[in-house]
């Protein structure tokens, strides 16, 4: 049976123009496809991986409206309360407005220990790493007002390193001469969980509120969120309660949620995303049924002599329907299986493009794998009504066929 599966390697070959075209229509198609899904899935990885005992207080007219700093020791003397740090958006580029960069002012005394399940600190002064890098970096962070920690993803697209000082142009908050804002580089960190990322900015918020309230930079007063890290045993819902309870009258009446809701929240700004990729995903793969199928049918009228050939040989008909089939499925595979790998390989690449906007995304093994089991499906939708069509050649039409 080694004779038909020439037949196929020859038929691509002849029809080169037509085979390439029709993979390449599934590399895209693919590629596509996981994009999509891996938008979805990178976002719920996001969401499902916060913590179950932390919470977020904001202004419960809207995220850019500042809470006061006084709320902080309130909030500390609520039930249930075990840590609390400002997150402020700091909002800055780097030499250029393009290179813009995620950058939060946080309290440095508790934000490491609020956030040690997240943040892994790898590398601190004097070329300190391993188990020890942590301790370094919050000594480090503590003896430097300007001190800042990276993302290794930042730390190598940019090419800094550990001592290096750092400018930034505020656009939120600038300083008043026009100057830049200057960091230190103390230390990089790396995720251990899908909610962070590698492209991020720690700096101490002392450092921002001493410039702005020295007069040396301009920008809104107070906080823009406070995260909460809940003791043990304590009911998340009931401190959530107490918190805004508090704030019911003012000055800046509050809105309270688990982390898990709060990133939610940024997902969805973005809309029916999961039924937008539906949507989209679905088209792409039934245009691309449509071209396999269209491509088989083309093969299997071109090559109606020859199946009757096979016919006439003693080929049944079954085993010719299997080679259409399998025809089919090959083109599917490779196309497909390509269009995979590429989703695969160009993680960094499509991360790098994406910036601050999906700073998470990857293609999840589960995503390639159903990618791999849709190309099979292709193939096999798309050779079926070619298969069916050489199954029912009678030999003698076939080879008085000019086909």
């Amino acid at each position: 049976m080694s004779t038909p599966w020439i037949l196929v390697r020859r038929n691509m070959r002849a029809h080169w123009l037509r085979s390439g075209l029709t993979l390449m229509s599934l590399v895209v198609a693919m590629f596509l496809f996981c994009f999509l899904i891996s938008l979805v899935t990178s976002l719920d990885s996001a969401v499902s991986s916060a913590a179950t005992n932390r919470i977020i207080t904001q202004s419960a007219v809207s995220l850019f409206v500042e809470l006061p700093m006084d709320y902080q020791t309130k909030i500390e003397g609520v039930d249930g309360v075990d840590q609390t740090t400002t997150f402020q958006w700091f909002g800055a580029y780097y030499q250029k407005p393009e290179n813009f960069i995620a950058e939060f002012g946080i309290d440095h005394d508790v934000f490491f220990d609020m956030y040690d399940a997240e943040l892994d600190l790898t590398a601190g002064p004097d070329g300190v790493t391993g188990p020890d890098a942590r301790q370094a970096v919050i000594e480090a962070v503590a003896a430097d007002r300007r001190a800042v920690v990276v993302g290794e993803g930042l730390m190598s697209e940019y090419g800094w390193s550990i001592g290096d000082t750092v400018p930034l142009i505020g656009t939120i908050f600038q300083k008043t001469d026009g100057s830049a804002w200057e960091f230190n580089i103390v230390g990089t960190y790396l995720p251990k969980k899908p909610n962070m990322d590698n492209r991020t900015m720690f700096f101490r918020f002392d450092y921002l509120d001493e410039t702005r309230n020295q007069g040396a930079a301009t920008g809104p007063t107070g906080v823009g969120v406070y995260s909460i890290n809940i003791l043990d045993g304590f009911d998340p819902a009931v401190v959530i309660a107490d918190i805004d309870a508090l704030f019911e009258n003012g000055p800046q009446v509050t809105m309270t949620s688990t982390e898990a809701a709060f990133q939610a929240s940024f997902v969805s700004m973005m809309g029916n995303l999961p039924f937008f990729v539906a949507t989209i995903g679905g088209a792409v793969v039934f245009a691309v049924i449509f071209s396999v199928i269209n491509t088989m049918l083309l093969s299997a009228r071109q090559r109606t002599r020859e199946t009757g050939i096979l016919k006439a040989l003693g080929y049944r008909n079954a085993a010719v329907s299997r080679l259409m089939l399998g025809e089919s499925m090959l083109v599917s595979v490779i196309g497909g299986g390509l269009g995979v790998c590429l989703a695969l390989v160009s993680q960094e690449a499509m991360l790098a493009g994406l910036g601050q906007f999906l700073p998470t995304y990857a293609v999840a093994n589960e995503t390639a794998l159903f990618a791999l089991l849709v190309t099979v499906g292709i193939g096999l939708v798309a050779g079926l009504a070619p298969a069916v069509m050489v199954a029912r050649l009678a030999p003698v039409t076939a080879l008085r066929s000019e086909g």
